[in-house]
């Protein structure tokens, strides 16, 4: 009784995890052509799709130049061009200048295939989507950099450092010196690599006997969630969106 009981618990788990495996991709047939959807998605939300053709066993596997078209909404297609060759390189398929593929596959094969195609085409958007967010954060750091000159002159000392409480010497972006006393303002991008570096340096910093001014400016209001937001209000004294003005800095600073 217990092992029929134990097999109908192995036979009903069974059935479970094939469900959900047929949940997880999605397939269907376009012109004799397989298309697999994988349990992947590009960063803009799209599903990677890979499509299949040939007969027999030997087939064809190609992402139609999805990948491409996602970098081209992004703005990105010469970063997508330069990323692509290595990818492919490294997941083992080719790249002929817009699609990734692999051709002459088994049948032992095919599934491998499928994920490798569709893996080096979602890879390699989001690669280009990370240096596309870097190359911009470089920009807007130079215009903070030129802006805040223009408003506090000699008052600003940028890549400043200073102890906190652990005594380990922090960097920050810019200290504005008010009769001796710092006030820190970085600069935060809605990447959890930023927003967790400066909660860090913000609370050690604040840790301090006595604590100066912490100021978090964010380069994008809108695409920093209000939980991050929320975190940074418990290191720093003033959360701001970044703006060109007198009247943003004056509250920075």
């Amino acid at each position: 009784m217990v092992a029929t009981a134990g097999l109908n618990r192995d036979m009903s788990m069974q059935a479970l995890v094939d469900e959900v495996a047929k949940e997880l991709v999605v397939t269907g047939v376009d012109q004799g052509e397989g298309l697999i959807a994988l349990p992947q998605t590009y960063p803009g939300g799209a599903s990677v799709v890979v499509r299949v053709r040939g007969h027999d066993d030997e087939f064809y596997v190609s992402d139609q130049g999805n990948g491409y078209m996602e970098a081209e909404h992004l703005g990105g297609t010469t970063v997508f061009a330069r990323l692509a060759p290595q990818i492919a390189q490294f997941h083992g398929v080719e790249y002929d200048g817009s699609c990734f593929f692999t051709t002459r596959v088994t049948r032992e094969w095919l599934a491998n295939a499928v994920l490798f195609v569709g893996s080096a085409s979602r890879k390699t958007v989001e690669q280009t989507a990370q240096k596309l967010g870097e190359e911009r954060d470089h920009d807007l750091t130079e215009v903070f950099r030129a802006t805040v000159r223009e408003f506090f002159g000699g008052q600003a000392q940028f890549d400043y450092e200073m102890r906190g409480r652990s005594l380990k010497k922090w960097r920050f972006d810019v200290a504005i010196m008010r009769e001796r006393t710092p006030r820190l303002i970085e600069l935060v991008s809605p990447s959890h690599v930023s927003i967790n570096s400066t909660f860090v340096k913000f609370t050690d910093i604040a840790r301090l006997d006595d604590p100066v001014r912490r100021t978090v400016m964010l380069t994008n209001s809108e695409r920093t969630s209000q939980a991050d937001k929320v975190l940074l209000s418990e290191a720093a004294d003033v959360v701001v969106p970044f703006g060109r003005t007198r009247e943003a800095f004056d509250k920075a600073a």
